[in-house]
């Protein structure tokens, strides 16, 4: 699975549950890393798992999985 940076809201209802957990996890490291946040968080959230599925919910993850044409 190739990462890309662009995302289509379409397709976040085609992705795999392994392709979302690669795409949070992703995220999650992003943000430990400093990336900034894209979501208003709740009081006392400061997890990076619990940050990037808030923003995978929100549908504004700035990554996508690209699939190969079969």
């Amino acid at each position: 699975m190739r990462l890309g940076i662009l995302v289509k809201e379409q397709n976040m209802t085609k992705v795999s549950r392994y392709e979302r957990v690669r795409i949070v996890s992703s995220r999650a490291l992003q943000i430990s890393q400093g990336a900034p946040v894209l979501v208003k968080l709740p009081k006392g959230v400061t997890d990076p798992k619990e940050i990037a599925s808030l923003e995978w919910e929100a549908g504004v993850i700035p990554i996508e999985a690209r699939k190969k044409a079969i």
